[in-house]
């Protein structure tokens, strides 16, 4: 009972909130959301039942006093008006903001009682999503201030035998690393490596020509007045929701869609040394599984957004010496073989 009760509080919480708690409880959070997600949809759906049945006589009623206060008795027997009075007196009482709450907690139990059956999802409620959503802000704004004012990037050409370019920039571009080709100039280079520099820029890239005959995935055409244009993430809720929506979207189609073996390439000299690209999303990969892979043992460092065909990209690094491992999960990339715990 115990076990249930914890699960179906820690279902309300967004999937960034239940990350911070330890996988020693055992809290089956599935089951939870079901559980919690009927109850807030059954209460919240009875609730507006019963406000409007003690509503609608109580304003009709005071509607018929007026009627009768200003000497029009008669207009109160004739059945339009009396109809009139009963859509007055419905319209008033589903715009009232308790009401609206109410059938809209009513719907959400609904959605989060689905996405668990269905989907295997566990969907929070709103008003925590909300706290979330203006955490990550409020983080986020520390950490742009943190950095300093930004300036352009600077652009310096070495005539040395391991590189051919240094980038110095007050942001760090998240997006290159060893796989990323930078244009710049009409000329392909790739990315060697990152080192911290002095403010206001924080951040070194040492870049080389690409050699011929090198596959190249993805370009990133430079600008170095780029950093100065770019913003946090948009800070209007219909932004969250829009990103929520279409993630969502997109697992919908990829689940109804044939799916392939994943994509695993190994990487040195980077933050993470192995990369997996996904059809599928992967619900237990976060920061508490440990995955084996050829023999080797790996944590999640990172989950990005990929492509139309493998939307989820997961950056694995190996497991650092000393660190407790709780939960080994063997990885197999070609889909059809179930992953087996240990």
């Amino acid at each position: 009972m115990l076990n249930l009760f914890l699960g179906m509080m820690v279902s309300l919480l967004p999937s960034r909130y239940r990350q911070r708690l330890p996988a020693s409880l055992g809290m089956d959070v599935r089951r939870g959301a079901i559980v919690s997600g009927l109850i807030e949809s059954i209460v919240c759906l009875m609730t507006v039942i019963v406000r409007y049945l003690a509503f609608l006589p109580h304003r009709v009623g005071e509607l018929a006093q007026r009627a009768m206060g200003s000497g029009a008795e008669d207009v109160l027997a004739v059945p339009a008006v009396q109809f009139g009075m009963g859509y007055v007196v419905a319209i008033e009482y589903l715009s009232n903001p308790l009401t609206l709450a109410l059938i809209y907690f009513s719907i959400e139990g609904v959605v989060r009682v689905f996405a668990a059956v269905v989907t295997e999802e566990n969907v929070g409620t709103l008003p925590f999503y909300l706290v979330a959503w203006l955490e990550e802000r409020i983080g986020q704004a520390r950490a742009e201030r943190a950095l300093g004012h930004r300036v352009p990037d600077l652009v310096e050409e070495v005539y040395s035998p391991d590189y051919d370019l240094r980038i110095f920039t007050c942001r760090r571009k998240r997006n290159w690393d060893s796989l990323t080709t930078v244009e710049w100039n009409d000329q392909l280079y790739e990315v060697l490596g990152e080192q911290p520099g002095k403010p206001p820029h924080n951040s070194i890239y040492r870049l080389r020509k690409s050699p011929p005959g090198r596959v190249v995935r993805t370009v990133d055409a430079f600008d170095p007045q780029q950093v100065m244009r770019e913003k946090l993430p948009s800070s209007g809720l219909s932004a969250a929701l829009t990103d929520w929506t279409e993630e969502r979207l997109a697992r919908w189609t990829v689940q109804r869609s044939p799916a392939g073996p994943d994509i695993v390439e190994g990487l040195q000299g980077t933050e993470y040394q192995l990369r997996v690209a996904s059809a599928r999303h992967k619900p237990g990969w976060d920061h508490l599984i440990t995955i084996e892979y050829q023999g080797e043992l790996y944590e999640v460092f990172e989950q990005k957004k990929g492509t139309s065909l493998y939307p989820y990209v997961y950056l694995l690094r190996v497991i650092p010496r000393g660190k407790i491992v709780r939960t080994v999960q063997r990885y197999f990339p070609d889909g059809p073989k179930a992953p087996a715990v240990v």
